[in-house]
């Protein structure tokens, strides 16, 4: 049987690249990439030992040991059928990088309402309160600004989508069996094109002009994925800094998957929560790329990782009235201690896209759960980075909660309030 993992630089070799003395986003983002583009040592000493360079973009492998390089994050998928190879490249890796299981994530699925044939008449206005009705009287609509959402995929011909280009990649579930695919984005469950449509649909989106980036990575029939899916497409994420274009743009990434402590048991926990962890601090801290995570359905008390990471912004969610869902999860950290959410966004009866009929008819249809909650406080975050591109990670995640609508909630329900473009 196959032996895969992931290996994460417990140092990485950009460390001290990042604390040089950069003036901009962009300079400091020019070093790490630079710095990424170097080989490691281990590289080559992993080949010498049998295993096999994996490029995921161009060719599939021929044989049952194999490692995928995912050089922006420092880290590598080792797959060996040999339990032998798997060892020695695993004594070669320790201590200089940890080694983490290749756990299963999944979707904290969402209650489906209301399906319509067309968009209804005056649904697609959201609430003054929001502000977004007055960002887009001021044409701010999340242009210049690149949004990456990790889901089942997304309809890039239904007719709220179809007239941006989106940057789509299908990560596989097993990278030896196919590339990572890039081709024009589809979506076999609807839920990636229902908070596609949330983000930045041309008439139901928060911030219609964003730059839309997918990553197909949950499957559809079982709404789950691993954790080497999710870090393959945050590489990919990163990977976007290679073009100077893309320097100084402020960066979003939007999550509706994660585990509860209960799926793992004790003795397999410390490492997966411990190397996503890294992944992203890294995204975060290093690349300022700022992580939205829906905080999950499983009510009062409970909340899923990544969402308790003390690097990334959790979102409950509360209906139009504002009152917080029922099923919007929340509590105490227990790794920082922190209460979550951060915040709070609509996530009940949200419409949106959905899928297209065979007679190529876009449907829309009504969602509630945290994963539609995150993608309204992503689109919020993109509207403040289109405003002032300077703001960027952790200095977009404080006007997120400066700027939030206190609710009469306590804080393990509602965080700061309610995300809103002010």
């Amino acid at each position: 049987m196959s032996e895969k993992f992931i290996a994460l630089r417990r140092s990485p070799q950009r460390a001290t690249a990042t604390t040089l003395q950069t003036e901009t986003i962009a300079e400091s983002r020019t070093v790490l990439v630079e710095a990424a583009q170097q080989p490691p040592p281990s590289l080559e000493q992993l080949e010498r030992i049998g295993l096999q360079v994996l490029d995921p973009c161009e060719h599939d492998a021929d044989g049952d040991n194999s490692l995928w390089p995912l050089c922006y994050l420092d880290a590598y998928v080792i797959d060996a059928k040999d339990p032998k190879l798997a060892g020695q490249a695993r004594a070669l890796l320790e201590p200089e990088y940890m080694i983490v299981p290749n756990v299963e994530l999944a979707l904290s699925a969402p209650v489906r309402g209301k399906t319509y044939q067309r968009l209804p008449k005056g649904a697609a206005a959201w609430p003054a309160v929001s502000g977004v009705p007055s960002a887009h009287a001021q044409s701010i609509n999340g242009q210049d600004v690149l949004v990456c959402v990790l889901d089942t995929g997304v309809d890039a011909d239904h007719a709220e989508l179809r007239r941006k280009t989106i940057d789509f990649r299908y990560v596989p579930l097993d990278p030896k069996s196919g590339p990572v695919r890039n081709v024009r984005g589809f979506d076999s469950d609807g839920h990636g094109t229902h908070v596609c449509g949330i983000i930045a649909g041309r008439n139901v989106g928060v911030a219609p002009a964003v730059d839309l980036m997918v990553a197909a990575v949950l499957e559809s029939e079982t709404l789950r994925t691993s954790l080497e899916r999710v870090v393959v497409a945050l590489n990919w994420v990163l990977a976007q800094f290679k073009e100077p274009a893309n320097r100084d743009k402020p960066v979003i990434v939007n999550m509706s998957l994660g585990f509860l402590r209960s799926s793992l048991d004790r003795d397999g926990l410390e490492s997966p929560v411990q190397g996503f962890q890294q992944v992203l601090s890294t995204l975060l801290d290093d690349f300022h790329v700022l992580p939205v995570v829906a905080v999950g359905n499983e009510g009062v008390a409970a909340i899923r990782a990544p969402a308790y990471f003390k690097d990334t912004l959790s979102v409950g969610a509360v209906d139009y009235d504002l009152n917080v869902a029922d099923f919007s999860g929340g509590g105490l950290s227990p790794l920082s201690g922190e209460m979550e959410p951060n915040l709070v966004g609509y996530g009940v009866d949200v419409l949106s896209s959905i899928e297209r009929t065979i007679y190529n008819r876009s449907l829309y249809c009504k969602m509630s759960g945290t994963s539609m909650a995150a993608p309204y406080v992503t689109g919020i975050a993109a509207l403040y980075a289109a405003q002032n591109p300077k703001l960027q990670g952790r200095a977009l995640w404080q006007q997120l909660v400066k700027s939030a609508l206190p609710l009469r909630e306590p804080s393990d329900r509602a965080g700061a309030g309610l995300a809103r473009f002010v």
